[in-house]
């Protein structure tokens, strides 16, 4: 049987794919969890036009995405925080605090996850931190400034 998947499943799936179950698993566990919907011609040809359209705001997300990752590259991101005399800092910088700067300096949206650190940074000074979403890859200084 086919069905149209409406959001991921493991092991079945992406959503909007159309793939084929046992009519069991799909009126017993998909139906129910509004996982997955029948697959009628009319419902794929649906599919396919909002597929493309997913596609082509993809690729002008990817796009942008990509002209702001290559005006970062190289660039200094000041992040001014409380320390001591010898330049220890009170609170540690994490990639948490560095994609709200990224936010609110130039106004790009990254996950946490994109953003590494070999260790949370606790001295003021300068330091190399790479970041990298999908394709597109960083790498900037943070200048860690006393209060």
């Amino acid at each position: 049987m086919q069905v149209i998947l409406t959001k991921d499943v493991a092991r079945v799936g992406r959503r909007y794919e159309v793939v084929d179950v046992s009519s069991g698993y799909a009126n017993n566990f998909l139906y129910p969890q509004k996982l997955a919907e029948p697959a009628t011609p009319a419902k794929i040809l649906l599919l396919e036009k909002k597929r493309e359209k997913n596609q082509e705001e993809e690729r002008i997300r990817n796009e942008e995405l990509a002209l702001k990752f290559k005006n970062l590259e190289g660039t200094t991101l000041t992040i001014t925080v409380k320390s001591d005399e010898q330049g220890n800092l009170y609170k540690k910088i994490n990639s948490g605090d560095i994609a709200s700067a990224l936010l609110s300096d130039h106004a790009i949206t990254l996950p946490e996850t994109a953003i590494f650190l070999e260790s949370p940074i606790d001295k003021t000074g300068d330091h190399e931190v790479t970041v990298e979403h999908g394709d597109n890859k960083a790498t900037i200084t943070i200048q860690v400034v006393r209060e």
